[in-house]
């Protein structure tokens, strides 16, 4: 199965939890002392708790790795519960664990991309202690999807909105970069997708829900049409923003769990949703937001921070954003190219300029001030969240020309400055730049 992914250019993560053994206690009875960790409390998770920085463990440990990826050539490993691998054996956290430090640095695994998942499905608020990563270790970004949850269900602050969308710079700036941010909205326990935008009642608090108007199923249309916004500005939020997208198998077809959290309530992947309309849709605007962050990789897949001159950051109306004011649910930024309009793509004639974004989590439409462009470009829209399917996202719209631009309530914007129907002159060649052509993603 892996050389066959490999064929197609596709990497192989491994999940792996070496932080308890099964409930039976495996290694229970060979020598307890070494292999657990102590604990005062009798809950069967702490019984089972591996003392993973004892020599013996880490042993253990690494040659299971070594051996996943010399035997079955995997090219990276997700930790589940990472945060017990910083754990003595009095289940004190340790600033140096031994464990982490020796795969950061293991002439083998070091080659490969190493994740640490501290989520805590049990507490869903972000941990303050920070993971020692030595500019190896990655991380599932747990407050990416704290901060944007609660954006879209119209709280939060637009400061934190904006970390999320530039690379997470509070954890990622000291040593790394974007790159090592892997941003996640949903995951494989907890809520699906289709399910943040249609539960929110008592039972699942935690997850920082909203139903959008109405709890579980419904047959109103107004309802489902912000459902339906919502899906797509999580998704968008996910792709525009610097780092790692990783998306929950199943949500892109609509794949619920009734609005349990349960691991227990989720169901095998249905196929056959993938050809239903949501599914269709979904899954075309996945693969367009992929093609986009790739191609326009020098704004949106950054290995490093984007620079203060590479940004603005505006309101509704180009006046600066109020970042501490929780009753504001609107926020826009422009991302700016290096050298404006000389980005000169050769494959489809286009000259590809700044890039506008914007959020609107509000019950209400924004009238936005666009931000102006070079002469010689205009405004193209790419991606409204508010429109209906298959006019919601395309690479072949024509140049914005009214201004304000009128933002519906609960929906996103991406506009894309290009040149149109311009000639210019390079070392005596005559080059027609025209607008981009659509393209297809196989």
């Amino acid at each position: 199965m892996v050389k066959k992914l490999h064929a197609n250019g596709i990497e192989v993560l491994l999940e792996v939890v070496f932080t308890h053994t099964a409930e039976a206690g495996a290694l229970q009875g060979i020598d307890d002392s070494s292999y657990y960790r102590t604990s005062i409390t009798t809950d069967l998770e702490s019984q089972n708790a591996l003392n993973c920085n004892y020599p013996i463990v880490q042993r253990m440990i690494l040659d299971s790795l070594q051996h996943w990826v010399t035997e079955f050539h995997i090219d990276g490993f997700c930790f589940i519960n990472a945060s017990s691998l910083l754990r003595s054996f009095g289940g004190e956290y340790l600033s140096r664990p031994p464990v982490v430090e020796a795969i950061a640095f293991d002439p083998l695994l070091s080659k490969t991309k190493i994740i640490a998942d501290c989520w805590d499905p049990n507490d869903l608020e972000p941990k303050e202690a920070a993971f020692p990563h030595w500019k190896k270790w990655a991380e599932m970004n747990t407050k990416f999807c704290y901060d944007i949850r609660n954006f879209l269900r119209g709280e939060g602050l637009l400061s934190d909105l904006a970390t999320r969308l530039c690379g997470s710079g509070d954890i990622f700036s000291s040593g790394r970069g974007p790159a090592f941010s892997f941003n996640f909205i949903t995951r494989n326990f907890g809520l699906p997708l289709v399910d943040l935008v249609s539960f929110s009642g008592d039972e699942v608090a935690s997850e920082l829900s909203w139903n959008c108007g109405e709890e579980g199923p419904t047959n109103k249309t107004t309802i489902l049409e912000r459902r339906l916004k919502q899906i797509r500005n999580y998704l968008f939020i996910l792709f525009v923003s610097l780092g790692v997208p990783v998306l929950n198998m199943g949500d892109e077809c609509g794949q619920s769990s009734g609005g349990s959290t349960s691991y227990g309530s989720q169901k095998p992947f249905d196929w056959d949703a993938l050809s239903t309309g949501f599914g269709i849709q979904t899954t075309q605007f996945i693969s367009f937001l992929s093609s986009l962050k790739t191609r326009r990789g020098d704004l949106l897949q950054k290995r490093d921070f984007l620079k203060e001159e590479n940004i603005d950051w505006h309101g509704s109306d180009q006046t600066p954003p109020r970042w501490e004011d929780p009753s504001c649910k609107f926020l826009a930024m422009t991302l700016k190219v290096d050298q404006p309009g000389s980005r000169l793509i050769s494959e489809s004639s286009h000259v590809e300029g700044d890039i506008f974004i914007a959020f609107n989590a509000a019950g209400h439409s924004e009238s936005v001030t666009l931000p102006e462009v070079p002469e010689g470009m205009a405004w193209h829209r790419l991606v409204d969240t508010a429109l209906p399917f298959p006019g919601f996202f395309s690479n072949d719209s024509e140049p914005i020309i009214l201004q304000p631009y009128e933002m519906k309530s609960h929906s996103c914007i991406l506009l894309e400055a290009n040149v149109h129907d311009v000639s210019f002159s390079s070392t005596g060649i005559h080059l027609q730049i025209q607008k981009q052509n659509s393209f297809v993603v196989d």
